[in-house]
C-alpha cells in the first residue's frame, strides 16, 4: 500500500497572515493536527506548516492568539511522495520526530497530509485482515 492510498480528504490550507486563533479554529473544525500554509498569491505554493505542537509552544511562550502564524509556522516542509510506501512514511516520521507528513504528487504539488494515526490505523487493519479466516 502506498501513502497516497491513505489520503481520504483534501489537505486544509491557510495563509501566513491568518491568526493563531484562526488556525486553531480550522484545526478544531476539521479535527486535524496540521495545516499547510500556502502563499496568498499562489495557493499552489506551500510555504510552511503549522502543527498543534506549534500552537501549544506559541501559547506556552506567551504568544498572542491574534499573532499571524507566519512567525510561528515551521518553514521546513517535510514531505513524502504519494507513491512512497507506508513503511517509508513511518521511518521518515521517526527520523524527523514529526506526526504528520505533507504528501506530494509527481509534480511536487500538494496531494494531502498523512498522520501517524493514519499509518497506525492502516497497519492495524492490515494485521487484522491478515489473521482473519475467510
Amino acid at each position: 500500500m502506498k501513502v497516497g492510498d491513505l489520503i481520504r480528504t483534501a489537505a486544509v490550507t491557510v495563509e501566513p497572515e491568518a491568526s493563531l486563533m484562526d488556525a486553531a479554529k480550522l484545526m478544531s473544525t476539521h479535527r486535524i493536527g496540521l495545516l499547510v500554509v500556502v502563499d496568498p498569491l499562489d495557493k499552489a505554493k506551500m510555504v510552511g506548516v503549522l502543527s498543534e505542537r506549534d500552537i501549544v509552544t506559541a501559547v506556552a511562550k506567551g504568544g498572542s492568539i491574534y499573532s499571524p502564524i507566519e512567525n510561528l509556522m515551521t518553514k521546513q516542509l517535510i514531505s513524502i511522495a504519494k507513491t512512497a510506501s507506508i513503511d517509508e512514511a513511518a521511518m521518515t516520521m521517526s527520523k524527523f520526530s514529526v506526526r504528520h507528513l505533507v504528501v506530494v504528487d509527481e509534480s511536487g504539488k500538494l496531494f494531502g497530509v498523512v498522520s501517524v494515526r493514519d499509518i497506525i490505523s492502516e497497519e492495524r487493519i492490515i494485521k487484522a485482515l491478515s489473521t482473519s479466516v475467510f
